[in-house]
Protein backbone atom coordinates (compact mmCIF):
# COMPACT_ATOMS: atom_id res chain seq x y z
CA UNK A 1 0.00 0.00 0.00
CA UNK A 2 0.90 3.72 -0.02
CA UNK A 3 2.53 3.77 3.43
CA UNK A 4 4.74 0.75 2.74
CA UNK A 5 5.78 2.31 -0.58
CA UNK A 6 6.85 5.51 1.15
CA UNK A 7 8.73 3.64 3.88
CA UNK A 8 10.65 1.42 1.45
CA UNK A 9 11.57 4.29 -0.87
CA UNK A 10 12.60 6.64 1.95
CA UNK A 11 14.63 3.92 3.63
CA UNK A 12 16.60 3.24 0.46
CA UNK A 13 17.24 6.94 -0.17
CA UNK A 14 18.26 7.52 3.46
CA UNK A 15 20.70 4.62 3.18
CA UNK A 16 22.24 6.22 0.07
CA UNK A 17 22.56 9.57 1.87
CA UNK A 18 24.53 8.01 4.75
CA UNK A 19 27.60 7.61 2.53
CA UNK A 20 29.67 10.29 0.78
CA UNK A 21 28.51 11.36 -2.71
CA UNK A 22 29.56 9.77 -5.98
CA UNK A 23 29.95 6.29 -4.53
CA UNK A 24 29.21 3.33 -6.73
CA UNK A 25 26.13 2.16 -4.81
CA UNK A 26 24.21 5.45 -5.00
CA UNK A 27 22.77 4.82 -8.46
CA UNK A 28 21.67 1.21 -7.76
CA UNK A 29 19.93 2.37 -4.58
CA UNK A 30 18.16 5.14 -6.47
CA UNK A 31 17.05 2.67 -9.14
CA UNK A 32 15.79 0.31 -6.46
CA UNK A 33 13.82 3.12 -4.81
CA UNK A 34 12.32 4.00 -8.18
CA UNK A 35 11.39 0.37 -8.82
CA UNK A 36 9.70 0.13 -5.41
CA UNK A 37 7.67 3.25 -6.14
CA UNK A 38 6.72 2.12 -9.63
CA UNK A 39 5.85 -1.36 -8.41
CA UNK A 40 3.59 0.02 -5.70
CA UNK A 41 1.75 2.31 -8.11
CA UNK A 42 1.24 -0.41 -10.73
CA UNK A 43 0.16 -2.89 -8.08
CA UNK A 44 -2.42 -0.46 -6.73
CA UNK A 45 -3.69 0.27 -10.23
CA UNK A 46 -4.17 -3.41 -11.10
CA UNK A 47 -5.63 -4.43 -7.73
CA UNK A 48 -7.77 -1.44 -6.78
CA UNK A 49 -8.02 0.74 -9.88
CA UNK A 50 -6.86 3.81 -7.95
CA UNK A 51 -3.79 6.04 -8.32
CA UNK A 52 -3.22 7.52 -4.86
CA UNK A 53 0.21 5.93 -4.45
CA UNK A 54 1.51 7.84 -7.47
CA UNK A 55 2.35 10.55 -4.93
CA UNK A 56 5.22 8.34 -3.74
CA UNK A 57 7.00 9.48 -6.92
CA UNK A 58 7.03 12.97 -5.39
CA UNK A 59 8.71 11.62 -2.25
CA UNK A 60 11.47 9.97 -4.26
CA UNK A 61 12.00 13.14 -6.31
CA UNK A 62 12.20 15.42 -3.27
CA UNK A 63 14.58 13.15 -1.36
CA UNK A 64 16.80 12.66 -4.39
CA UNK A 65 16.97 16.41 -5.06
CA UNK A 66 17.60 17.20 -1.40
CA UNK A 67 20.17 14.61 -0.44
CA UNK A 68 21.76 12.65 -3.29
CA UNK A 69 24.67 13.79 -5.52
CA UNK A 70 23.78 16.22 -8.29
CA UNK A 71 24.36 13.73 -11.09
CA UNK A 72 21.71 11.47 -9.53
CA UNK A 73 19.24 14.34 -9.17
CA UNK A 74 19.04 14.75 -12.94
CA UNK A 75 19.07 11.00 -13.48
CA UNK A 76 16.13 10.76 -11.08
CA UNK A 77 14.25 13.45 -13.00
CA UNK A 78 14.50 11.37 -16.17
CA UNK A 79 13.57 8.20 -14.30
CA UNK A 80 10.65 9.98 -12.70
CA UNK A 81 9.36 11.16 -16.06
CA UNK A 82 9.68 7.65 -17.47
CA UNK A 83 7.91 6.21 -14.42
CA UNK A 84 5.01 8.66 -14.60
CA UNK A 85 4.64 7.98 -18.32
CA UNK A 86 4.49 4.24 -17.66
CA UNK A 87 1.99 4.72 -14.83
CA UNK A 88 -0.33 6.76 -17.03
CA UNK A 89 0.03 4.35 -19.96
CA UNK A 90 -0.87 1.38 -17.75
CA UNK A 91 -3.92 3.21 -16.40
CA UNK A 92 -4.95 4.04 -19.96
CA UNK A 93 -4.45 0.44 -21.05
CA UNK A 94 -6.41 -0.67 -17.98
CA UNK A 95 -9.27 1.56 -19.06
CA UNK A 96 -9.02 4.10 -16.23
CA UNK A 97 -7.96 7.07 -18.41
CA UNK A 98 -9.38 8.28 -21.76
CA UNK A 99 -6.98 6.98 -24.45
CA UNK A 100 -6.91 10.25 -26.39
CA UNK A 101 -5.88 12.24 -23.28
CA UNK A 102 -3.05 10.07 -22.02
CA UNK A 103 -0.34 12.60 -23.10
CA UNK A 104 -2.17 15.38 -21.27
CA UNK A 105 -2.42 13.12 -18.23
CA UNK A 106 1.35 12.51 -18.33
CA UNK A 107 2.05 16.26 -18.43
CA UNK A 108 -0.42 17.09 -15.66
CA UNK A 109 0.93 14.32 -13.43
CA UNK A 110 4.66 14.72 -14.13
CA UNK A 111 4.99 18.51 -14.25
CA UNK A 112 4.34 19.22 -10.53
CA UNK A 113 6.67 16.38 -9.52
CA UNK A 114 9.51 17.46 -11.80
CA UNK A 115 9.17 21.16 -10.95
CA UNK A 116 9.25 20.31 -7.25
CA UNK A 117 12.46 18.35 -7.75
CA UNK A 118 14.04 21.23 -9.71
CA UNK A 119 13.04 23.74 -7.03
CA UNK A 120 14.43 21.60 -4.22
CA UNK A 121 17.71 21.03 -6.12
CA UNK A 122 18.04 24.77 -6.83
CA UNK A 123 17.54 25.89 -3.24
CA UNK A 124 19.82 23.11 -2.04
CA UNK A 125 22.53 24.41 -4.40
CA UNK A 126 22.11 27.97 -3.11
CA UNK A 127 22.34 26.78 0.49
CA UNK A 128 25.45 24.71 -0.25
CA UNK A 129 27.16 27.66 -1.95
CA UNK A 130 26.41 29.95 0.98
CA UNK A 131 27.65 27.33 3.45
CA UNK A 132 30.85 26.88 1.43
CA UNK A 133 31.40 30.65 1.32
CA UNK A 134 30.95 30.92 5.08
CA UNK A 135 33.30 27.98 5.64
CA UNK A 136 35.96 29.57 3.43
CA UNK A 137 35.56 32.93 5.17
CA UNK A 138 36.05 31.22 8.53
CA UNK A 139 39.31 29.66 7.32
CA UNK A 140 40.76 32.69 5.51
CA UNK A 141 42.70 35.67 6.80
CA UNK A 142 40.82 38.71 5.42
CA UNK A 143 43.92 40.89 4.99
CA UNK A 144 46.27 38.54 3.16
CA UNK A 145 43.91 35.97 1.66
CA UNK A 146 45.99 33.15 3.16
CA UNK A 147 44.64 30.53 5.51
CA UNK A 148 44.20 31.56 9.12
CA UNK A 149 45.13 29.80 12.35
CA UNK A 150 41.95 27.73 12.24
CA UNK A 151 42.78 26.47 8.75
CA UNK A 152 46.30 25.60 9.90
CA UNK A 153 45.15 23.62 12.93
CA UNK A 154 42.34 21.87 11.06
CA UNK A 155 44.65 20.81 8.23
CA UNK A 156 47.29 19.54 10.63
CA UNK A 157 44.65 17.77 12.72
CA UNK A 158 43.27 16.04 9.63
CA UNK A 159 46.80 14.98 8.75
CA UNK A 160 47.36 13.52 12.21
CA UNK A 161 44.22 11.40 11.90
CA UNK A 162 45.02 10.33 8.34
CA UNK A 163 47.81 8.36 6.74
CA UNK A 164 51.14 8.20 8.51
CA UNK A 165 53.92 10.39 7.18
CA UNK A 166 56.19 13.25 8.08
CA UNK A 167 54.81 16.77 8.02
CA UNK A 168 57.02 19.80 7.55
CA UNK A 169 56.27 23.11 9.24
CA UNK A 170 57.94 26.43 8.49
CA UNK A 171 57.30 29.26 10.96
CA UNK A 172 58.15 32.72 9.58
CA UNK A 173 58.39 36.15 11.17
CA UNK A 174 58.95 39.52 9.47
CA UNK A 175 62.11 41.04 10.90
CA UNK A 176 61.76 44.42 12.66
CA UNK A 177 58.12 44.72 11.63
CA UNK A 178 57.30 47.09 14.51
CA UNK A 179 59.92 49.50 13.19
CA UNK A 180 58.30 49.23 9.75
CA UNK A 181 54.91 50.20 11.17
CA UNK A 182 56.40 53.00 13.26
CA UNK A 183 58.25 54.45 10.26
CA UNK A 184 55.57 54.13 7.56
CA UNK A 185 52.28 53.65 9.40
CA UNK A 186 49.85 50.79 9.70
CA UNK A 187 48.38 51.03 6.17
CA UNK A 188 51.88 50.52 4.77
CA UNK A 189 52.34 47.69 7.27
CA UNK A 190 49.20 46.00 5.95
CA UNK A 191 50.51 46.35 2.40
CA UNK A 192 53.81 44.80 3.51
CA UNK A 193 51.96 41.84 5.02
CA UNK A 194 50.10 41.36 1.75
CA UNK A 195 53.34 41.44 -0.27
CA UNK A 196 54.98 38.89 2.01
CA UNK A 197 51.86 36.71 1.81
CA UNK A 198 52.08 36.80 -2.00
CA UNK A 199 55.70 35.66 -1.81
CA UNK A 200 54.74 32.76 0.45
CA UNK A 201 51.88 31.77 -1.83
CA UNK A 202 54.19 31.67 -4.84
CA UNK A 203 56.64 29.52 -2.90
CA UNK A 204 54.05 26.76 -2.36
CA UNK A 205 54.40 24.60 -5.46
CA UNK A 206 52.03 21.79 -4.37
CA UNK A 207 48.29 22.00 -3.88
CA UNK A 208 48.69 20.19 -0.55
CA UNK A 209 50.92 22.95 0.90
CA UNK A 210 49.12 25.45 3.12
CA UNK A 211 50.32 29.01 3.65
CA UNK A 212 48.69 30.68 6.65
CA UNK A 213 48.93 33.87 8.64
CA UNK A 214 49.45 32.69 12.19
CA UNK A 215 48.99 36.11 13.76
CA UNK A 216 50.40 39.62 13.50
CA UNK A 217 53.56 39.47 11.38
CA UNK A 218 53.98 35.72 11.89
CA UNK A 219 53.20 33.23 9.13
CA UNK A 220 53.33 29.46 8.75
CA UNK A 221 53.74 26.98 5.93
CA UNK A 222 52.37 23.48 6.46
CA UNK A 223 54.05 21.00 4.12
CA UNK A 224 52.48 17.54 4.01
CA UNK A 225 54.71 14.53 3.29
CA UNK A 226 57.85 16.66 3.60
CA UNK A 227 61.09 15.99 5.46
CA UNK A 228 63.61 18.56 6.68
CA UNK A 229 65.39 18.61 3.36
CA UNK A 230 62.18 19.43 1.53
CA UNK A 231 61.26 22.10 4.09
CA UNK A 232 64.74 23.60 3.76
CA UNK A 233 64.29 23.82 -0.01
CA UNK A 234 61.02 25.70 0.48
CA UNK A 235 62.75 28.07 2.91
CA UNK A 236 65.47 28.72 0.35
CA UNK A 237 62.84 29.58 -2.28
CA UNK A 238 61.18 31.98 0.14
CA UNK A 239 64.41 33.84 0.89
CA UNK A 240 65.19 34.09 -2.82
CA UNK A 241 61.70 35.26 -3.78
CA UNK A 242 61.63 37.85 -0.99
CA UNK A 243 65.04 39.16 -2.01
CA UNK A 244 63.83 39.52 -5.60
CA UNK A 245 60.66 41.26 -4.40
CA UNK A 246 62.90 43.72 -2.50
CA UNK A 247 60.20 45.27 -0.32
CA UNK A 248 61.74 48.51 1.04
CA UNK A 249 62.25 48.77 4.82
CA UNK A 250 63.39 52.26 5.90
CA UNK A 251 64.63 51.12 9.31
CA UNK A 252 66.37 47.83 8.48
CA UNK A 253 70.13 47.29 8.19
CA UNK A 254 69.66 45.81 4.70
CA UNK A 255 67.13 48.42 3.61
CA UNK A 256 64.55 45.82 2.69
CA UNK A 257 62.14 43.45 4.40
CA UNK A 258 63.60 40.11 5.49
CA UNK A 259 62.25 37.03 7.22
CA UNK A 260 63.43 34.74 9.99
CA UNK A 261 62.40 31.11 9.49
CA UNK A 262 62.19 28.10 11.77
CA UNK A 263 61.89 24.59 10.29
CA UNK A 264 60.68 21.34 11.77
CA UNK A 265 59.57 18.02 10.38
CA UNK A 266 57.95 15.27 12.40
CA UNK A 267 55.01 12.94 12.67
CA UNK A 268 54.06 14.16 16.15
CA UNK A 269 51.78 16.89 17.46
CA UNK A 270 54.78 18.76 18.96
CA UNK A 271 55.69 20.05 15.51
CA UNK A 272 54.57 23.60 16.29
CA UNK A 273 56.75 23.84 19.41
CA UNK A 274 59.80 22.56 17.53
CA UNK A 275 59.30 25.04 14.67
CA UNK A 276 58.77 27.90 17.13
CA UNK A 277 61.99 27.06 18.98
CA UNK A 278 63.86 27.03 15.68
CA UNK A 279 62.33 30.42 14.77
CA UNK A 280 63.57 31.95 18.03
CA UNK A 281 67.04 30.61 17.32
CA UNK A 282 66.95 32.19 13.86
CA UNK A 283 66.15 35.55 15.47
CA UNK A 284 68.89 35.09 18.04
CA UNK A 285 71.37 34.36 15.24
CA UNK A 286 70.81 37.80 13.70
CA UNK A 287 67.53 37.39 11.77
CA UNK A 288 67.15 37.09 7.98
CA UNK A 289 68.16 33.44 8.28
CA UNK A 290 66.80 29.92 8.67
CA UNK A 291 67.17 27.66 11.69
CA UNK A 292 66.31 23.97 11.81
CA UNK A 293 64.70 22.25 14.80
CA UNK A 294 67.16 20.17 16.76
Amino acid sequence: DWSSDVCSSDLLLWRARRRPPLRRFDLPLLLLAQVCTLGGVLGETFLFGSQFSSMTQLWVTVFAAGFLPRRLVWAQQLLGLASVTLMVWVRTWYGLNPPHLWVVEVIVTALPVLLTGVAVAYFRGVAEQEAWALEQAGRTDPLTGLGNRRALFETFGARQSGAAGRTGLVMLDIDHFKRYNDALGHPAGDACLQQVAAVLQRSCHRHTDLAARYGGEEFALLLLDTDLRGAHEVARRIHTALELASIPHPDHPLGRVTLSLGLASAASADLKGAADAALYRAKAQGRSTTAVAQ
